[in-house]
């Protein structure tokens, strides 16, 4: 298990903090995500909060942390943000995608 940083926030309770965020707590995070996706379970406006909760609640068992919802919210967001960017990338006329090496040439 990788070392994670959660530290409180300053004037906010002990759940609400700032976490660093590891490779494999974001590939567990993405992979139950994808999960619900697969099962029909997403909304057409995206995920509900209820299913961000069952997400935290999986990396507290699995990785023994006090995650929120939120804090799940947030980082899928980072993550959109990202893919979104790798997509119009993608999308370019004279950009090629290396499927091998998972980058744009």
């Amino acid at each position: 298990v990788e070392s994670v940083e959660v530290t409180a926030a300053s004037g906010s309770s002990a759940r609400a903090g700032i976490i660093v965020w590891t490779n494999s707590m974001t590939k567990t995070m993405l992979g139950f995500l994808a999960g619900l996706v697969a099962d029909g379970k997403r909304t057409s406006s995206g995920f509900r909060d209820v299913h961000h909760r069952q997400c935290a609640a999986v990396l507290n068992e699995q990785f023994k942390l006090s995650v929120t919802g939120d804090q799940v919210k947030n980082h899928l967001k980072k993550w959109r943000k990202i893919w979104g960017r790798v997509a119009n990338l993608k999308n370019l006329s004279g950009a090629l995608w290396d499927e091998d090496t998972c980058t744009i040439r």
